[in-house]
């Protein structure tokens, strides 16, 4: 008996849903990616036989779960994208160049300035104060709650499969901007026009909250567009969908987020003007996606 064939045995009965295609297939191609690109990736041939590993822990995972459904195994099914995402946003820090060892800084900041015609980060100083600059933040760090809001409040009413939903329209977006960052390496303006920003903010304890955040958690290289607003816009979009008041909450929410980005220096406004678009985007064509995948699954 072939590989294959045990594998195919293996799996043929379980029950895969769209966010696990996701999920799965962007571990199982960005290992299999570092293999013929790995520009200055130190210990490269460490990450395809990790990446491997995880997606068949991952696919135990979810076979095990359907065969023998517990509380705690249907949590861990439903919500293991989730606790995927630090890992996988934390590996691009060591990736970013792994196909083209060029930045694409000089781009950016052009295309602000043609927009613009000024450095936004640098033209926001002139409204820097205390209050806004905690405000600011406000939105900025209450990007952290997006996923909690829009799946627990799904997953506890006892709506799995719209949890998985919700799942695979996230993932969808956060793995098509990570891919981005690949093809497209660039740097924030808190790096590239450091020198240009003369006045530093002044804020509170959320401004101070933030700035710890950041700086342990932040990635070289991982600005355009941005993860951050291009995901809050499409879970404000899919929460929406399924529940309305709490949709409107992180929809406003998600504008905020936007708008601090660039205020907080951590993004060019191009990067997200396109955040915004892509969220937009990839959730209409992820729901297309979902539809189709249910109406041939029904």
């Amino acid at each position: 008996m072939t590989i294959y064939t045990r594998i195919k045995n293996r799996y043929s009965g379980v029950h895969f849903h769209p966010m696990d295609y996701t999920t799965l297939g962007y571990l199982l191609f960005l290992g299999l990616l570092i293999i013929p690109f790995h520009n200055n990736v130190l210990h490269w041939w460490v990450y395809p036989f990790a990446h491997l590993i995880v997606v068949w822990i991952l696919t135990e995972l979810i076979r095990t779960a359907d065969q023998r459904p517990s509380p705690v195994l249907s949590f861990l099914r439903t919500f293991y994208p989730a606790l995927c995402l630090a890992p996988m946003w934390g590996e691009l820090n060591g990736l970013i160049n792994m196909m083209f060892p060029h930045w694409a800084n000089d781009f950016l900041v052009n295309t602000d300035l043609a927009l613009f015609g000024v450095h936004p980060t640098v033209w926001v100083e002139k409204l820097f104060t205390p209050w806004l600059t905690e405000l600011m933040n406000f939105f900025y760090i209450s990007y952290f709650v997006f996923i909690p809001l829009g799946s627990f409040t799904l997953y506890f009413k006892g709506k799995q499969e719209e949890t998985r939903d919700f799942f695979f329209l996230v993932f969808f977006t956060y793995t098509i901007t990570f891919f981005l960052f690949l093809i497209f390496p660039a740097e924030g303006p808190w790096v590239i026009l450091r020198d240009k920003h003369t006045i530093e903010p002044e804020g509170g304890i959320i401004l101070r909250l933030v700035q710890f955040v950041e700086g342990r958690g932040s990635i070289k290289g991982g600005c355009f567009p941005s993860s951050h607003v291009a995901a809050a816009m499409t879970i404000a979009l899919a929460t929406l969908k399924s529940q309305k008041k709490i949709g409107i909450i992180l929809f406003i929410l998600s504008i905020g987020v936007a708008v601090s980005t660039v205020y907080c220096r951590y993004h060019h406004a191009i990067d997200s003007i396109a955040g915004i678009a892509l969220g937009f985007s990839l959730f209409f064509a992820g729901n297309a996606i979902l539809k189709k995948w249910k109406s041939s699954h029904s």
